[in-house]
């Protein structure tokens, strides 16, 4: 996963978050996600089956996940993933359970 970061303002009213880099998490990219990901519609340049990488920041108080919130955990979301992002499944299906959960409550702590 890439890591676009966003700058605050230096402006910016809080004065701790002023001028600083926040890792959002995305790559901000539209994805072929698969037929199985479809929602039927289209938007400007993405299709039914392309979707814009949200920003992951934040995913710990969401209580449901993927575009449509089909996926109710981290991991499912993951798992979920096809089409020209089925890597992602494949290469976190390739980790050992250890590394699964490490990648896992990394995701769900952001």
């Amino acid at each position: 996963m890439q890591c676009s970061a966003a700058s605050a303002r230096a402006d910016y009213p809080i004065t701790q978050l002023a001028g600083r880099d926040a890792p959002v998490y995305t790559d901000m990219l539209l994805h072929d996600m698969g037929i199985k990901l479809a929602d039927g519609l289209g938007d400007q340049s993405a299709t039914s089956t392309t979707w814009r990488t949200p920003a992951l920041i934040g995913v710990r108080f969401a209580g449901a996940y993927l575009h449509d919130g089909r996926a109710s955990t981290v991991r499912d979301a993951i798992v979920a993933h096809a089409g020209e992002a089925a890597g992602v499944s494949l290469a976190f299906s390739a980790l050992a359970d250890a590394e699964q959960q490490t990648l896992v409550s990394f995701v769900e702590g952001l």
